[in-house]
């Protein structure tokens, strides 16, 4: 009869061997980590040298722009002066047609030069038109050459200005004057327009031309 041994005697008898590889493994790894540290011991360290041209990164500055006003188109309304008694109403002219003289026949009138003392009209038969024309062209050439001034438009000056000037047997203008101020910048604006304006048809009164006042008045305003 064979006498067997046991599994657990079999280990004791490979316990000396399993101890010896274990060293092995121990030893092995100690090595492998003397050369890894030596490798990054190795490593190569950048350090510039002087004349290595350096390139500054610098990060994009974002800013905000400051919000732009808005600036609204300014408006400019004309309206009819007011004088008390002697008004001149220049939204309703008078206008003479052929019916006003017999036979339908519009007479011919001569210019005559101006005179310091040639009364000025305020109520005439005829009233002085614009280039010939009626109100609304000198509603046109105001609107078309006027310019609302930037100091005005940035400072909020708004108003009507009221003017009144004489109209001469010559067709000019004589006499300019601002009865009704906004600001300066606004008024000097009224009177360059006004004295560039081209010549006028006289006013007529008794079958000859006569010195005539003549108003206005032009609203300035931001819509």
């Amino acid at each position: 009869m064979k006498t067997k041994k046991s599994e657990k005697a079999n280990l004791e008898n490979k316990r000396s061997l399993f101890f010896q590889i274990g060293i092995v493994l121990v030893l092995a790894a100690i090595l492998a980590a003397f050369e890894w540290s030596t490798k990054l011991g190795n490593l190569y360290i950048f350090e510039p040298k002087e004349g290595d041209e350096t390139i500054e990164f610098t990060p994009p500055i974002t800013r905000t722009e400051p919000e732009k006003k808005n600036i609204v188109k300014p408006a400019f309304v004309i309206e009819p002066m007011i004088v008390p008694d002697k008004t001149i109403i220049i939204d309703e002219p008078e206008i003479l047609s052929s019916e006003d003289f017999p036979d339908n026949k519009v007479p011919i009138f001569e210019p005559t030069p101006d005179s310091v003392d040639d009364p000025i009209y305020y109520k005439v038969e005829i009233y002085p038109k614009f280039m010939g024309k009626n109100d609304k062209a000198f509603r046109d050439y105001i609107l078309e050459n006027i310019k609302f001034p930037e100091d005005a438009i940035e400072n909020g000056l708004v108003g009507k200005v009221q003017v009144k000037f004489v109209v001469g047997t010559d067709g000019k203008l004589y006499d300019i004057e601002i009865l009704r101020k906004v600001h300066p910048v606004v008024d000097q604006e009224v009177l360059r327009v006004i004295a560039n304006s081209p010549k006028w048809e006289p006013a007529i009164q008794q079958g000859k031309y006569v010195k005539a006042m003549y108003g206005v008045v032009i609203n300035f305003q931001l819509n």
